[in-house]
């Protein structure tokens, strides 16, 4: 059973993780399920499960129509951005998230990590197609999984273990 606060904490910070694949994605996830957490910021285990998920669907599927500006910033972002994320470096700022990403207000993190476990294996296909990227342009597979590893991660991080799991 998740235990989580109403609302984000201001007397805690963001942690930092390492993780290095998408099975420590799901296991940091089940983990914080399993024992609860605190969140530092907005958003509970079920809203960040649901947003990553439709990123990494929208990846396979396709995107919404950018705005026009997207294109304009998007040599800037690649160059700027881009190479910090594959290298599964933090990034201090804040991005703003799309309407069609923002996860639903009550999404449950017991349905949200099934949704996250076939998102991940939509993306581990060896013969999956992924679309361009509104931000960076064209990725190749493996850029792509990057993405979306640190991603998870970055997300990940605003949730704080409410206590040690003993089952890992």
């Amino acid at each position: 059973m998740s235990f989580h606060r109403n609302g984000a904490s201001d007397k805690l910070s963001r942690r930092q993780l390492h993780l290095q694949s998408f099975d420590e994605v799901l296991s940091e996830a089940r983990s914080l399920s399993r024992v609860g957490y605190h969140r530092v910021a907005k958003w509970s285990l079920g809203q960040i499960c649901d947003h990553v998920s439709r990123f990494m669907d929208a990846s396979i599927d396709g995107f919404p129509p950018s705005p026009f500006y997207v294109a304009l910033i998007r040599p800037f972002a690649r160059m700027t951005h881009l190479g910090k994320i594959l290298r599964n470096e933090h990034l201090p700022a804040k991005m703003p998230t799309l309407s069609v990403f923002m996860p639903g207000e009550w999404a449950e993190d017991e349905k949200a990590l099934p949704q996250l476990e076939a998102a991940i294996a939509r993306i581990q296909d060896p013969n999956v197609q992924f679309v361009l990227s509104p931000l960076f342009g064209k990725l190749t597979p493996e850029e792509w999984r990057k993405v979306h590893l640190w991603h998870c991660q970055h997300h990940l991080e605003y949730l704080i273990p409410a206590a040690r799991d003993v089952s890992s």
